[in-house]
């Protein structure tokens, strides 16, 4: 007998993800559905405290800019995983939703800051619990990103196969997809 290592079928192809990269896929799906949860109870919390009522003092102009921003970002961000499977490095449009996603973090904070909703109403509770909720994972998505592009000046995309570009893209799409959510459920439902 020899001491050879034992293949579990033909080695990857070139273009075609091998057993870890989908794995890995999987597991940023997975990542991404599970925080999917917290925000499905927030919608429902909000419907049970304030039913459809939408404020008339919310600053809709400033929620659909943010809004938009995330949109542009999380269509972007898909592109970017697009591009990480075919192998193609992107740094600048990533770059580019770090801006978008920066720009959509200060229009809440404008938001926030105004105060056009008193905390103390029941649907003021609501807009900054989930709004809250949005910006934490806005930052998260942001220091993901910003982790990506210092790790590109170091290490070369290529080395990892593209993974790191593609799981932050991941991350930043499911982020948009958010936001898109809470905008929808906060100013239109």
């Amino acid at each position: 007998m020899t001491n050879q290592p034992v293949s579990m079928g033909s080695a990857p192809r070139k273009g075609r993800p091998d057993s870890s990269r989908r794995m890995g896929r999987f597991g940023m799906f997975m990542f991404i559905a599970s925080q999917l949860v917290p925000i499905i109870v927030l919608i429902d919390v909000r419907y049970l405290f304030v039913g459809s009522y939408v404020s008339s003092s919310a600053d809709q102009p400033v929620a659909l800019l943010v809004a938009v921003l995330m949109a542009v970002s999380g269509i972007m961000a898909w592109t970017v995983r697009g591009s990480a499977i075919r192998g193609v490095d992107q740094v600048a449009r990533v770059k580019w939703m770090v801006l978008l996603g920066a720009g959509a973090l200060l229009g809440v904070l404008y938001q926030w800051s105004v105060r056009y909703l008193s905390p103390g109403t029941r649907y003021g509770e609501v807009f900054f619990t989930m709004t809250g909720f949005a910006v934490f994972y806005l930052v998260v998505g942001l220091i993901a990103l910003l982790s990506y592009i210092s790790r590109v000046r170091f290490v070369a995309s290529a080395d990892d196969g593209y993974w790191h570009m593609e799981a932050v893209s991941l991350l930043w799409a499911g982020i948009s997809v958010i936001w898109l959510v809470v905008y929808i459920v906060l100013y239109l439902l």
